[in-house]
């Protein structure tokens, strides 16, 4: 867009000289500098200066500009919007009569356009009084035929609302036609932030440029070394890029030339970009849909890619929505280091102003990140003003499902993240091998709820701070034998060894933390041979840890002693004795209402499940004497 109006900046002041002239042609070779500079500036409303203007009559007028100057609006960053070196064109003298103009031998050197926006918004490239917005297409019919042109050493420059220059810089340029319905053959050259880009058209004739009411057929290719972009389809206002609506083919065997394009050429990224979809411009609105290709050698889908330029005050938005198939991004993306850095934290700081905002969707059937492999991972997130937030990611990984969800508001310099993690049917003896560890006691399916609440200008800060509070809970499943009968201090195992395995009819662990200090209670695995339970406190800060666990009498078996054991002191060296529940201790762990305090979402998963409510455990149970009747009531 900002091609097209410089261009169809110069096209204006090159036909205005032309017409200011146009009474003076018989006169000889002339210069009308003055009295053509007097006729722009009543026209623009701006400063105009020419420092010659001749023109020599004939079939073919020729008409020479040198040192055009247009002057900037007020407010701009610098005094002049247009510098103009050199031009020359020749207009043949009946088109003017008839119209629309005829040229040829169009040469223009050394032009320089700046666009840009001053302190309140006012865009220096609206000439006059403003004017109401123009209902349907605008008015074509008398754009010129040009039948040559070349443009050389010429730039044009943006500046953004930040102060950050976008440079394009034309070498050269030209356009060829036989006449107004025959094709325009455009070529071009030069660089857009010093990445050498060429391009190459073939657009419609003059003759249907001129109908606005239709669309106009447009082919493009853009190079930049060995990466390309094809544009095949049609444009309703060619001169602006609007209205664009066709196929796009993207061809990037390297990361470099689109990276640096983007402003990011420091960025540490090794991926083939190959990709056909269909491209839309409207207004503010630039749209990739629909397209397919592969990133990397793997296959990626484009269901959305959308640029929306923010109206005036307004930042500009991104949404996408893409899919892949595979996606390693250990091969994707150099880890970058940073020397002399004791310990890493990321500052949790949220934009009040994000520009632009953001909506991402993300769909990946076999993922690979560091260690973890995932499958069927979704992830929904946004940015928006004073939040970050997650909508919602969830991945399959190590037979388990994990679904998360949570966000991080602005909280003064800092911000306050809320999360929430779950684990649905994690098979435990498959993550146990996914995470390299020794055979477990207990097997079967995990189900597991984590909500994290913390605040602070970092992330180190935020997680010393942290309020976490867990349920780990399992219904089903299978225990061995040996660790309910040592949990007990089954007499038996002085003469043998528990063999196999035992049914679990349920597990329940409930974690609160704030601060790094917290308590599991209760923590209870209830099986056919017997229940064990206990609670425990903690100081991560303190490294300190009191844990009672134990067996509870009234399950267990005849030659069952159930004396608890008491894990307390540092976690390096922690000291173990044998303990004796308390009164309060074995009511504690008897009432399902004294827990740790958990939010409510976190409490209802918990009670859903039986450990939750604690068999009865008296404080000083009867020893009855062995039966001796069946095997049964032996064991009994």
């Amino acid at each position: 867009m900002l091609r097209r109006v410089a261009v169809g900046l110069g096209m204006a002041v090159v036909l205005l000289l032309v017409l200011a002239g146009g009474g003076l042609l018989l006169l000889g070779r002339v210069d009308l500098a003055g009295f053509a500079a007097a006729r722009a500036e009543a026209a623009l409303g701006r400063r105009v200066t020419i420092g010659s203007l001749h023109v020599t009559p004939g079939r073919w007028l020729r008409l020479e500009v040198t040192g055009l100057r247009i002057g900037n609006v007020e407010g701009g960053t610098r005094s002049d919007m247009v510098e103009l070196n050199r031009a020359s064109a020749e207009v043949e003298l009946a088109s003017l009569l008839q119209g629309p103009p005829v040229l040829r031998a169009v040469a223009v050197d050394g032009l320089t356009v700046l666009l840009e926006r001053t302190a309140d918004r006012t865009r220096n490239w609206r000439f006059g009084a403003p004017k109401p917005p123009r209902e349907g297409p605008g008015d074509r019919s008398g754009l010129p035929t040009l039948l040559d042109a070349a443009l050389r050493d010429s730039e044009l420059l943006f500046r953004t609302s930040r102060g950050h220059v976008l440079r394009t810089r034309l070498h050269h340029a030209t356009i060829r036609t036989e006449d107004d319905q025959a094709p325009l053959l455009l070529r071009a050259a030069g660089t857009y932030n010093d990445v050498p880009v060429s391009l190459d058209a073939t657009l419609g004739p003059t003759a249907l440029l001129r109908d606005a009411a239709r669309p106009y057929g447009t082919r493009l290719h853009l190079a930049s070394g060995t990466t390309t972009l094809s544009f095949d389809g049609t444009m309703t206002d060619p001169l602006d890029v609007d209205g664009a609506d066709g196929r796009a083919v993207l061809r990037a065997p390297t990361p470099e030339a689109i990276l640096a394009l983007a402003g990011a050429s420091e960025a540490e990224l090794d991926a083939s970009l190959d990709l056909e979809g269909r491209l839309e411009h409207r207004g503010n609105v630039w749209r990739l849909s629909a397209a397919k290709g592969q990133l990397a050698g793997e296959a990626v889908t484009v269901r959305l890619a959308q640029f929306t330029e923010g109206g005036t005050g307004r930042p500009d938005a991104v949404a996408v929505d893409l899919g892949f198939g595979r996606l390693d991004l250990n091969r994707r993306l150099a880890a970058g280091r940073r020397a002399g850095t004791a310990e890493a934290d990321l500052p949790l700081a949220v934009s009040d102003e994000p520009d632009p905002l953001l909506a991402a969707k993300l769909t990946v059937e076999d993922l690979v990140y560091s260690k973890l492999q995932a499958r069927d991972v979704a992830f929904e997130g946004s940015l928006m003003p004073g939040r970050i937030a997650v909508e919602s990611f969830g991945l399959t990984t190590s037979g388990a499902r994990v679904i998360a969800s949570g966000q991080v508001d602005r909280r003064g310099t800092g911000g306050a993240v809320s999360a929430e993690v779950r684990l649905q049917d994690g098979e435990l003896d498959t993550m146990r091998r996914a995470f390299g560890l020794r055979e477990l006691p207990l097997s079967g399916r995990l189900n597991g709820w984590v909500a994290v609440a913390a605040e602070g200008a970092t992330l180190n800060a935020a997680a010393s701070g942290a309020r976490v509070s867990a349920v780990v809970a399992m219904q089903g499943g299978r225990i061995a034998r040996e660790v309910i009968e040592t949990a007990s201090i089954d007499l038996r195992l002085l003469f043998r060894s528990a063999q196999g395995t035992t049914p679990v009819s349920c597990l329940l662990g409930m974690l609160d933390m704030r601060a790094g200090v917290g308590e599991v209670a209760p923590l209870r695995i209830r099986s056919a041979e017997g229940t064990v339970a206990g609670t425990a406190s903690f100081d991560l800060n303190r490294r300190q840890v009191d844990l009672v666990a134990g067996s509870v009498r009234s399950t267990t078996d005849f030659w069952a002693l159930d004396i608890p054991v008491r894990v307390y002191g540092s976690f390096a060296s922690p000291s173990i004795r044998p303990a004796r529940w308390s009164e309060d201790g074995r009511a504690r762990l008897a009432a399902a209402d004294d827990v740790a305090p958990l939010p409510a979402r976190l409490r209802d998963f918990a009670r859903a499940n039986p450990c939750y409510q604690a068999a009865a455990i008296p404080a000083s149970p009867p020893r009855a004497s062995p039966p001796r009747t069946t095997s049964r009531s032996r064991r009994r």
